[in-house]
């Protein structure tokens, strides 16, 4: 049987998936959160991570970034209740961001055991998938024009650009040093005032071409979060403002 890393912030929970495993014969380990699971499998490395997305300290995104750099990767499943946590399906960021299935709570013995020896085997049945959304697929809300100074940065490349066009799923960034090649990495965009900063703790570039990247938000704070939708809400009213001046002057 196989070694299994459980990192979850629920300790009945953890508590549950260890005897379900352990019952099959598999051997178990757990962490609390991201932080401690990371240190434990570093020392004793495991065959399948099963982690929770959404924990204190670090969560389930940066055990995923985390991984995408050790020499031999486990196969990592990830799981959450879902909810209104971040702008998109987390389903889709988990598999975008690595990981080799997602379950979503509550889910039963079978399902959990069967994904299991799904990851283990290989035969992952791909139907159940939940492919990263494509360029067309992110446009469910409307691209507002705006104009915005930003500065994004993955730890080694930093660029400055401007943000052309906005939406609650992502942006379009014009970048005069040409769209840089990279694919994970944060975003700030200055919103007028000298400290009036929108942060995004982690984008995806979804496409880039001549000179601009489709940006594509996967996570940032609730207050954050908020922030767009307050510029949002001025873009939709000053479009409707002046939709109606020019429905005016050709009356």
């Amino acid at each position: 049987m196989s070694r299994v890393l459980i990192i979850d912030d629920e300790e009945f929970l953890r508590r549950m998936l260890r005897s379900m495993l352990e019952r099959v014969g598999h051997t178990v380990l757990d962490a609390p959160d991201g932080r401690e699971g990371m240190a434990l499998w570093h020392r004793e490395p495991t065959d399948v991570v099963v982690t929770d997305l959404f924990m204190p300290e670090k969560d389930g995104i940066h055990v995923l970034l985390e991984m995408k750099h050790v020499a031999r990767k486990p196969k990592l499943i990830v799981m959450s209740g879902g909810g209104e946590r971040g702008l998109l399906d987390w389903r889709a960021d988990a598999l975008a961001l690595g990981a080799d299935r997602v379950l979503v709570k509550p889910f039963n013995q079978e399902l959990f055991l069967g994904t299991i020896q799904e990851v283990l085997t290989g035969q992952i049945a791909e139907p159940d998938a939940v492919p990263p959304s494509s360029a067309t697929e992110q446009r469910k809300s409307a691209r507002l024009a705006v104009s915005l100074p930003a500065y994004f940065s993955n730890g080694k490349i930093a660029q400055s650009g401007t943000v052309r066009d906005i939406s609650r799923e992502g942006c379009r960034i014009q970048c005069p040093a040409g769209a840089p090649d990279v694919k994970y990495f944060y975003v700030e965009i200055q919103l007028g005032e000298p400290h009036d900063t929108l942060r995004v703790d982690l984008a995806v570039s979804r496409w880039s071409r001549g000179g601009e990247l489709g940006v594509e938000f996967i996570r940032m704070e609730p207050d954050q979060h908020t922030r767009l939708l307050k510029v949002i809400r001025r873009c939709e009213e000053a479009s409707i403002f002046f939709s109606e001046c020019r429905t005016e002057r050709e009356g």
